[in-house]
């Protein structure tokens, strides 16, 4: 049965199982297992994993496993079960991947200086050193607390950003060292 097939066949009964039947069509059980755990951000068993992804629950902890092995998966164990949510990590790496691999140098470096002065700013406008000396600063009805959001942000950013900025001296494989020695030969 072709995917057209089991499309225009699912099209007269329902929509959401025409697209899970094309998911399973277009993707391996470990790829569905990872993609559940990706978006999986409270802790759940097996079986409710097992079931978003439409596997079975044996290859659902076989696979949910192996994603903890390489820290993807958080394990929760309970005293009834074992559950399983995205590792809070794994978020923030993938954000710092992508901004080194979408960004120049020079582009995190301008970006790192300009949360720094915005930073820098809302220190000098409140008088403060750091966000939760603001917090307990302000009282209720103060114009300040939309300003300890955008703080927050601001550290969060700064981090991801200084991190991003740090992969590009981080070579472990010395791949650059590689690609001059092979450019060099066939150059």
């Amino acid at each position: 049965m072709t995917t057209a097939d089991i499309c225009s066949e699912l099209w007269e009964g329902d929509v959401n199982e025409a697209a899970i039947e094309q998911w399973k069509v277009d993707t391996s059980t470990f790829d569905r297992v990872r993609h559940v755990s990706d978006v999986t951000t409270e802790p759940q068993a097996v079986s409710a994993i097992a079931e978003r992804a439409h596997v079975s629950e044996s290859t659902a902890r076989k696979y949910l496993s192996i994603l903890a092995e390489t820290g993807c998966v958080k394990v929760i164990n309970t005293e009834s079960e074992t559950r399983y949510m995205r590792a809070p990590q794994m978020l923030a790496m993938k954000r710092i991947a992508a901004i080194h691999r979408e960004h120049t140098k020079t582009e995190i470096r301008n970006t790192i200086r300009d949360l720094k002065t915005e930073l820098n700013n809302f220190q000098k406008q409140y008088d403060v050193a750091t966000v939760d000396e603001l917090t307990l600063e302000l009282e209720p009805g103060d114009d300040g607390w939309r300003d300890i959001t955008r703080w927050q942000q601001i550290e969060e950013n700064l981090e991801i950003a200084q991190a991003a900025l740090s992969l590009y001296d981080f070579d472990p494989d010395d791949s650059h060292a590689a690609a001059v020695r092979v450019a060099n030969q066939f150059g």
